[in-house]
């Protein structure tokens, strides 16, 4: 039972290097999973991305709380939660001053954490997995029109993940390449510029284009949002999976 729970979570976390073990898999599959453990901090970190929306809170709301339930949370168990706080409206000290969100995120991976509950108090070979991910900073947004406005932000991210597989629990890839332990550190400081349209009662589209400094790190994101429901998709011209679809929910106050 152990063996297996083990198993079943490094299977989910590098999906795409497990596959190498089925019998008929497509050419793609291990030049991915090799990409994939050559730089797994990015794969990590962009999901991380995933889950952090960098737009400032809607004009007549001075609270959001935000979740993505795809891709992250559902399949992965990354449940996680996106704050933001308008403490200043456009235009509320002089007609120049911008409006000023804080934002911040957080989330954890419910597979890891429950893993320690499967394992034997006697299975010393049992990994000990941790991780921390979580995002901080300042949006700024200010009006051009009735329906468009104009934002910018600064914020800081980090995601820290390790797993490390006991040796009879070791993924072989190629003859090789074996994946025995997941060290992730990631951590950056992230530069938003973007623009948001009003199209219509409590609808929106929103892009904005990233930039990480510590890595040089491109990112785009566009998304379509309703009262509670926003779908979209970002954009990681480097990334495993160039393109993530995401959906998520939110509450305004």
């Amino acid at each position: 039972m152990i063996k297996t729970v083990k198993k079943l979570i490094a299977v989910c976390i590098v999906f795409s290097a497990s596959a190498r073990l089925c019998a008929d898999v497509p050419s793609w599959v291990v030049p991915t999973a090799l990409r994939f453990i050559s730089n797994p901090d990015d794969f990590f970190y962009n999901l991380h991305l995933d889950n952090v929306d960098y737009s400032p809170c809607r004009a007549d709301k001075r609270v959001e709380f935000r979740t993505n339930f795809l891709p992250t949370t559902l399949p992965l168990t990354w449940l996680n939660l996106n704050a933001k706080v308008r403490v200043l409206g456009d235009g509320g000290l002089s007609p120049w001053v911008p409006q000023v969100d804080f934002t911040g995120a957080y989330g954890r991976i419910l597979m890891l954490d429950l893993l320690p509950s499967f394992m034997d108090d006697e299975d010393d070979d049992a990994p000990e997995p941790s991780m921390t991910n979580y995002s901080f900073g300042m949006t700024l947004a200010k009006a051009v029109s009735d329906e468009t406005s104009l934002f910018a932000g600064f914020h800081h991210s980090v995601v820290s993940l390790d797993i490390v597989l006991p040796e009879a629990d070791v993924i072989k890839i190629t003859d090789d390449e074996t994946l025995g332990e997941l060290v992730i550190r990631r951590k950056d400081n992230i530069l938003i510029t973007g623009i948001s349209n009003i199209t219509g009662e409590n609808r929106a589209i929103t892009a904005y284009l990233g930039y990480g400094f510590n890595y040089n790190k491109i990112f785009s994101r566009i998304a379509w949002k309703r009262k509670h429901l926003e779908m979209g998709f970002n954009i990681y011209p480097e990334g495993l999976l160039v393109v993530h679809p995401f959906l998520g929910w939110k509450w305004n106050f």
